[in-house]
Parts: structure tokens; C-alpha cells; sequence
């Protein structure tokens, strides 16, 4: 087990402790005006996989979050902090979004005292293995406590939840990680392992005591392991750690909004940076990820680059992105409709180097070594916020929007003309 290194004798990015830099102390913002996604289907050649065709399945959707697919080809979706929608038929010829939403959600559309930066509400959603018989599903959501009169904001708590489908609505829903009560809470994740057990990743917090992403006695800025119960898995570096929330499996984590397995059961996940150095780290068993005493990034409104990027006892990324595209969830292609990206890993980008409209989803090719070969950026001329992208039952990759009007589009090979 590795030690955590004494606050007192690290340094953020070359800045002392006590002005490190902040999560979301965002500047002006810029961008293109915002497109609307035209009725398709679009078609697209890429490097490696010769011709595409991206079809509309779902259009005015409101900030869409995850996609989660079930058995029959039915999928669900996240709009974020909000509702979870049913798309029937997805993988079929002619899909159908619900007019209702899954009932059965925690609702908190009537909370006072909400400000724009409260993130409250569903976050990810993820299917037990067993779903076909049991019908159980997990979700995560930011749960509003109290208004916080010091801060003027309201304190939250972010919940992994467990329930069961039934129809239209959750049943049975029931709290099984419950996280501290902070102000500033963001998004979450969930990885569904093999053996039934889960990974969630908790983003950091983005105001007050962002050092409790190095602490242990807390779960945001982290990545948790537990069984479907909400209990620590066995193993988890931490279980005997005085003080110690034992759920968790690795720490120092800024904000991990993508979480996928490769093909060698390594956990892979995305993680935003500040001011650039968003990165692909490979999560490992009681590491330290670094954040927010060590990072590629800059402060928002400009900085000097960090000269120790990487400090002693933490883990460097697998890859960075300087400028940043703002990654969020993440799948590494197994199927066989697209050979030539067979282990590509996939990452949804909300954004380019700070510019709105920028958008698109980047296909990473690594070696053996999880080392980067080269990478491309697909998608780019539709100007979207790409929030999540998941392989279908059937093989096709889906891609989600995070916009006001937001699309599921799925991407498949396109038929040769005759």
C-alpha cells in the first residue's frame, strides 16, 4: 500500500498549497453559435474504418448524460440532473423515445436556493448482469442536504443508489454508498464488473476543501470499488486504514467522467484537467492520481505551466491533451462491425481548447502498453457537446449530446452503393 505523503511537503503545479488551482473558475466563454443537428443520415471516411453512416435516432433530449442499453435493444438515457428517458427500439430500424420519463427517480426540480454551478439530481445509470432476470440497475445522483448559510449554497451528497425496473418505474430503490455532505459535487460514473462488483468514479469538489481529493476520509475525487450491495470490495487498499472510507480504490482524482474496461480488464478512465492536461489514466489499486497538488493544467485565466507535473508517490496518466477537449465517458471497441477499430478507445469531447462548438469524439489507437499511437477526432463538423459513447448490443457505436437540444446518434458501417 502506498503511503500518502504529508500535505505540507507537496506542491501544486509549483504553487504553494493554499492557491491551488481552482475546479471551475471558468473564464469568459467562447464559441461558435450553437448548430442544430440536421435530420441525417450523415455519412463519413475516416482513417481506418472506410465509410460511415451516422443516423439521428433521438433528437430534443435535454442535456443528455449516459446511455445504458438494455436485452431486448431498448436503451435508457440520462438527461442529466433531471429525468431518465426510454428509447424503445434503439438498435432497431425505427427507435421511439417515451413521451414519459421513468418514473421513480428522486426529484429535486422544486429545491430552493439552487445556483447554476449546484449539480444536482441522476448522473449515470448501469445494469447488473443479471438485468434480464432481475431487472436491477444502479445509478448515481447528487442529493441536496441543506442551504449552507456561511457558503450561500446548498450542500449535497452524492448517492449510488440500487433498484429495480419494473415497467416505467424504478422499484425497490435503495441507497447503498452514501458520501459525505460537501458543497460543490459534480458528476459521477459507474463501471459494472464481471464478477457483479462496481467501479464508480466521484468527481472532485469544485469549491472550499478541494484537498479532500488526497484525503482518504472521503469519496469525492475518487474512484470507489464495491460489491452490489454498496459494501468494500475485497482487496480495497484502504480497508484498514484508520479513518478511511473503505470503499475506496484509487484517489487524487479531478474529474473521472468516463470509465470503460479494455480488452485485458485494465480500468481505463477520462479525466478533465483545468486549464488543459485532460488525461487518460489507467486506475490501479490504491494509487495516487495527483490532483490537486500535481497536473498538467493551468489555471483558469492563465498561469504558468506546472513544472512538476507528476509528483513523488503519484501516478502519471497514460496520455494527456494540451489544449483539452473536456472528455467524458469512454468504451473500447470489442465488436466486429468495425475491424479496423478493434480495441480503439473511444472518448467523448465536449469541447477543444476552451472553444464552445468544438466537439466531437476522439478515437484513440494504443499499443500493448497502453502507450498512444495516434488518435483522431470524429464527428467534428456536427458542433456538439459529445457527453458519453457506448457499444450496442449489436456492435454500433452510440454517441450522446450534452445540449439543450440534445441527440442520440449511432454510427454504423455504411452500405457500398450499387
Amino acid at each position: 500500500m502506498r503511503l500518502i505523503t504529508p500535505l505540507r511537503h507537496l506542491i501544486c503545479a509549483g504553487i504553494a498549497l493554499g492557491t491551488a488551482l481552482p475546479l471551475h473558475a471558468d473564464p469568459q466563454e467562447v464559441g461558435l453559435t450553437p448548430v442544430a443537428v440536421g435530420l441525417g443520415p450523415f455519412t463519413y471516411d475516416t482513417a481506418e474504418q472506410h465509410g460511415l453512416r451516422v443516423d439521428v435516432l433521438a433528437r430534443g433530449l435535454a442535456h443528455g448524460y449516459a446511455v445504458a442499453f438494455l436485452p431486448n435493444g431498448d436503451a435508457l438515457i440520462v438527461e442529466r440532473g433531471q429525468r431518465l428517458r426510454l428509447l424503445r427500439g434503439a438498435t432497431g430500424e425505427r427507435p421511439t423515445l417515451a413521451p414519459q420519463p421513468i418514473a421513480g427517480l428522486p426529484d429535486f426540480s422544486k429545491q430552493p436556493h439552487v445556483l447554476p454551478d449546484d449539480v444536482l439530481g441522476i448522473q449515470d445509470v448501469a445494469l447488473a448482469n443479471d438485468f434480464a432476470t432481475s431487472g436491477t440497475l444502479y445509478f448515481t445522483y447528487n442529493r441536496p442536504v441543506a442551504l449552507d448559510a456561511k457558503a450561500g449554497r446548498l450542500s449535497v451528497a452524492t448517492i449510488v443508489a440500487k433498484a429495480r425496473l419494473r415497467d416505467m418505474r424504478l422499484v425497490e430503490v435503495k441507497d447503498i454508498v452514501v458520501g459525505e455532505t460537501v458543497i460543490g459535487a459534480g458528476g459521477s460514473r459507474i463501471l459494472v464488473a464481471p464478477d457483479q462488483t462496481l467501479y464508480v468514479s466521484v468527481g472532485a469538489l469544485s469549491t472550499g476543501d478541494i484537498q479532500s481529493a488526497q484525503r482518504t476520509d472521503s469519496i469525492y475525487g475518487k474512484v470507489l470499488h464495491v460489491t452490489a450491495d454498496g459494501k468494500p470490495a475485497p482487496g480495497n487498499p484502504f480497508v484498514a486504514t484508520k479513518g478511511a472510507r473503505p470503499e475506496i480504490y484509487s484517489y487524487g482524482h479531478r474529474d473521472p467522467l468516463g470509465i470503460a474496461f479494455d480488452a485485458k480488464s485494465n480500468v481505463l478512465a477520462s479525466e478533465h484537467g483545468p486549464m488543459g492536461g485532460d488525461e487518460l489514466n489507467r486506475i490501479q489499486s490504491g494509487r495516487n492520481y495527483g490532483w490537486p497538488l500535481f497536473t498538467y493544467g493551468t489555471e483558469y485565466g492563465g498561469s504558468p505551466l506546472p513544472r512538476t507535473p507528476v509528483g513523488p508517490g503519484t501516478e502519471p496518466p497514460l496520455m494527456i491533451w494540451m489544449p483539452a477537449i473536456a472528455p467524458a465517458g469512454i468504451t473500447v471497441y470489442s465488436g466486429d462491425k468495425f475491424p479496423a477499430w478493434k480495441g480503439n478507445v473511444f472518448i467523448a469531447s465536449a469541447r477543444r481548447g476552451e472553444i464552445n462548438g468544438t466537439g466531437s469524439l476522439v478515437r484513440v489507437v494504443l499499443d500493448d502498453k497502453l502507450q498512444e499511437l495516434r488518435q483522431e477526432m470524429l464527428l467534428g463538423d456536427l458542433h456538439q457537446r459529445f457527453k458519453d459513447v457506448r457499444q450496442g448490443p449489436d456492435g454500433l457505436l452510440y454517441a450522446l449530446t450534452d445540449e439543450d437540444e440534445s441527440v442520440l446518434l449511432r454510427i454504423s458501417p455504411a452500405k457500398p452503393s450499387k
